[in-house]
């Protein structure tokens, strides 16, 4: 059979035309019996690999990403592509200057398959991981059991503290409409922001000089501010960004503590002890509430 269409799809769905065939056949569970989706194999095409750029987390962990020359591919340009960490550029003997071939996962996430062996010059650079963060310059360190690299200065270093503002306000977090990755950045580099608490120190005379702030934006996000402080308690653990303390997590934690203070408190014995809850997570949870500021 031939498929043609005008437009960009990534795949097609067969159904069973007739309406009390689909009946008879029912759904199971949410999926129809009478209804099958085929998605078309991925289109590739390559690039060459400029440069390989780090980027620093939340919670310190150092990831690195593809810079490519820009191509086509599905419809869009693709200059970025994830590289996700060091063991996977090692695997795929990936260098900078190597002409790649290139994929978009599911035709949406741009990754490279591997390099072109056969296209090298000799001028191709082997990349290694920084020894120091990018960020702040402190050595970086590899936990045992670890694939990632982590700058483990997390009270000082300017990007995870960036990072952490913009998770904190998030819509799994706080969800402090009007408050994103820009005005985080901008909060923090005007030393008006250091944790999660100065958030609702924020003033409207804070705003009253920034570009793009006017007075209906500084109003409206102050009331945001002040309805984020509403947010279930779950919510605030959330927004902590401990280290692997999402929302199921934090249901679980809240549901056997009942309070932060409580939850500050508990040793990894304690909290260990939760169903669903390993003791590198404890150890995350305790560590976190052990530094005096955090607490």
């Amino acid at each position: 059979m031939l498929f043609r269409s005008d437009y960009e799809v990534d795949g097609i769905v067969f159904k069973v035309n007739s309406l009390a065939q689909q009946r008879e056949l029912g759904v199971a569970g949410r999926d129809p019996r009478w209804a099958l989706a085929y998605k078309f194999p991925a289109r590739e095409t390559s690039s060459i690999l400029k440069n390989i750029t780090v980027a620093v987390g939340r919670t310190g962990v150092l990831t690195p990403a593809a810079e490519i020359e820009p191509v086509q591919l599905s419809g869009v340009t693709v200059r970025n592509a994830s590289l996700h960490n060091a063991d996977l550029i090692d695997k795929l003997d990936l260098r900078i200057g190597d002409r790649v071939i290139l994929k978009r996962a599911g035709d949406v996430i741009p990754y490279i398959i591997g390099p072109i062996v056969a296209a090298r010059s000799g001028s191709e650079i082997v990349w290694q991981m920084p020894q120091h963060c990018p960020s702040c310059g402190t050595a970086v360190v590899r936990p045992a059991g670890e694939v990632a690299w982590r700058c483990p200065n997390s009270d000082e270093c300017p990007e995870q503290r960036k990072r952490r503002i913009e998770y904190a306000v998030s819509r799994e977090a706080l969800d402090i409409v009007g408050f994103g990755e820009q005005q985080a950045r901008l909060l923090v580099e005007r030393g008006l922001i250091h944790d999660v608490a100065d958030i609702f120190t924020l003033q409207p005379a804070d705003f009253a000089e920034m570009e793009g702030f006017g007075d209906k934006k500084i109003t409206n996000l102050m009331q945001a501010i002040a309805d984020a402080q509403t947010r279930p308690v779950t919510r605030v653990l959330v927004s902590l960004g401990i280290h692997m303390v999402g929302t199921v997590v934090a249901q679980l934690l809240m549901n056997h503590f009942g309070s932060l203070q409580a939850l500050a408190d508990a040793d990894v014995a304690e909290i260990s002890q939760i169903e669903g809850i390993g003791p590198i997570k404890a150890q995350n949870v305790v560590e976190f509430f052990a530094r005096a500021g955090n607490r």
